[in-house]
């Protein structure tokens, strides 16, 4: 799958959208065929071109419960300024490029070091001197407690660099990886393919009953824009302190918190798409008090209002949230499409 991010009012719907062409595209290398669950209205580049391009992977077919999706990314600019939705964790190196994100107060350096994160809870703006090239993985709940072998919730609003969680070998394996994608001498996509053969074996094993958990969480998650609490305390083999407990764990956030952020980004997302249906829109109104709360909440999360959203020159957080791979860990309900 792959993307070209526009700037704000170029192409047709000036989001930083993706051609439907690109988005089915396969491979018959060892990471799979890509699939597309989202597909965006076609796009031209317009007269200064796509400002990034992002390619989308899919992992095996025995890591698709830890890896939602392979990426590498190209943005070939000198200053980017944007920001990360971080939705989702990811171990990501970066061959080209360098320069910081911000977490309210704290700041972390981009550099090429192999970095690893579980999720952000609040959308996060970054400054990067480029050209800022990047490959990685998408991480589920699941993959990022296997990998890491550490609770989540510890580890929101940063970069952690990748070797104090899975040790000093990433740090050998990032850096031959940069030497030969800056040489030419690897792509984008077998760079990723290196970081899975890396990360398969060194894969922890998570007790099944905390996996069922992972599984009815992000389940009951995917049922609504606004699930019932008492709905997914019901289905788990635990109390509901010990429920909440491993949630945060797992996930970085408890249930209600985890929910609440889940609605603003999902209905940022769904709000992005241009081909929203009418009963999409109306399960969107449904899911908060009404439209100021919807705003207030999706701004909180997103760092903007969907009206300014529409308008900000960010096409790379545009991009993302249209393309979250909410749906890739299958439990998540397609909406309004």
């Amino acid at each position: 799958m792959t993307t070209a991010g526009y700037p704000t009012r170029e192409g047709p719907d000036a989001r930083g959208s993706a051609a439907p062409e690109a988005e089915v595209l396969g491979t018959d290398r060892p990471t799979g065929r890509t699939r597309s669950t989202n597909p965006s209205q076609p796009a031209s580049a317009g007269p200064r071109g796509p400002r990034f391009t992002l390619n989308y992977f899919d992992p095996p077919a025995d890591l698709q419960r830890h890896i939602l999706a392979l990426f590498h990314f190209e943005w070939n600019e000198r200053d980017i300024v944007d920001r990360h939705p971080g939705a989702l964790g990811q171990l990501f190196v970066t061959p080209h490029g360098s320069g910081s994100i911000t977490f309210g107060e704290r700041r972390d350096i981009v550099d090429a070091s192999p970095v690893v994160y579980p999720g952000f809870r609040l959308a996060a703006p970054f400054r990067i001197q480029g050209p800022w090239h990047a490959f990685g993985v998408s991480l589920s709940p699941l993959g990022w407690a296997a990998l890491a072998g550490c609770p989540a919730h510890r580890f929101l609003d940063r970069f952690t660099r990748a070797s104090e969680l899975i040790g000093p070998d990433i740090d050998q394996l990032a850096a031959s990886l940069v030497r030969q994608y800056r040489s030419g001498e690897l792509s984008g996509e077998g760079a990723c393919e290196a970081l899975i053969r890396f990360m398969r074996p060194r894969l922890k094993t998570v007790p099944q009953p905390h996996e069922q958990l992972i599984e009815q969480t992000l389940g009951w998650l995917g049922s609504s824009l606004n699930p019932e609490l008492d709905r997914l305390f019901d289905q788990l083999a635990f109390s509901r302190r010990q429920a909440e407990r491993l949630i945060t764990q797992y996930f970085g956030l408890p249930p209600a918190a985890l929910a609440r952020k889940m609605r603003a980004v999902r209905a940022a997302e769904l709000l992005a798409h241009p081909e929203l249906s009418d009963e999409g829109a109306a399960e969107i109104a449904e899911a908060f008090h009404d439209q100021p709360h919807m705003i207030r909440e999706i701004r909180r999360y997103c760092g903007y209002t969907p009206s300014q959203m529409r308008k900000a020159d960010e096409p790379l957080f545009q991009t993302m949230l249209r393309m979250q791979n909410l749906e890739k860990p299958g439990s998540f309900r397609v909406i309004g499409r």
